[in-house]
């Protein structure tokens, strides 16, 4: 169907409507690679610049999905589904929502905290802390980054457990890793915040989607007995990801009448 530049409709929600319709009519099957923004441009007779926000936008929606260093897909499956009010392995949720998982990790370093996070991990202010970033995702397309700092006597033995699960192709979360014999603190318990924040250029980068892209972002104090063992902030596509919890009413009193 030819675009129309006499219609108030903007040039970019045309094109728009012309992916959806690809993807609805399965013209365009999921998973299949969609054509290039150049090759989009040459057919719909539009610029460049005018695909790539049409694009953008698509993937915004959940149509499509771009895949770092790859390109862009129409997108598999539905989004995933997670339990909040259960602790599980990254690996065995995507399993069993039929996503093969895998784990990169993109940086491993020291770090001098701050105030806030000297804080969280109950450490003085300037105390080095080890920090460790990891991309998890679910058919080589990234759903998650994590972004984790550890109290000093842990952040070794956590980053030699990850370099172990990823030298063995295991796919992880920094919670995962405390199962490793080689760490030798267990976590018991749990607090989390969640939040709705927008895509920066540095996570646009790492998941794939465009600057300004909604994210669930959820920061995480995870603790044992003796007291905090980590800060993590993890960042999950609100176009791949979805949360769940089960939350029991109080009993309330009845009315006399």
């Amino acid at each position: 169907m030819a675009l129309s530049r006499t219609t108030t409709q903007p040039l970019y929600d045309q094109v728009l409507q012309q992916i959806r319709a690809r993807v609805e009519t399965g013209e365009w099957p999921k998973s299949s690679r969609v054509p290039s923004e150049r090759q989009l441009s040459e057919l719909l007779g539009v610029s460049r610049i005018t695909v790539r926000h049409a694009v953008r936008l698509a993937v915004e929606e959940g149509l499509l999905e771009q895949r770092r260093g790859v390109g862009t897909f129409v997108a598999s499956r539905e989004r995933l589904a997670q339990d909040l009010a259960e602790i599980r392995s990254f690996e065995l949720t995507l399993a069993e929502q039929g996503y093969v998982a895998s784990t990169q990790i993109l940086s491993s370093g020291s770090v001098i905290a701050d105030l806030a996070l000297a804080g969280v991990l109950g450490v003085e202010p300037a105390t080095p802390l080890r920090n460790l970033r990891l991309l998890g995702s679910g058919d080589a397309s990234p759903v998650v980054y994590y972004d984790s700092y550890f109290a000093p006597a842990l952040g070794q033995e956590i980053v030699t457990a990850a370099e172990e699960f990823h030298a063995a192709g295991r796919a992880f979360s920094t919670l995962d890793l405390y199962r490793h014999e080689r760490v030798s603190r267990d976590p018991q318990r749990l607090s989390q915040t969640i939040d709705a924040v927008l895509a920066t250029a540095e996570l646009s980068g790492h998941l794939g989607i465009p600057v300004g892209a909604p994210i669930l972002a959820i920061e995480s104090v995870i603790s044992d007995a003796e007291g905090p063992l980590e800060f993590r902030r993890a960042y999950y596509r609100a176009d791949r990801y979805t949360f769940a919890l089960e939350r029991r009413l109080a009993p309330q009193p009845k009315r006399s009448s």
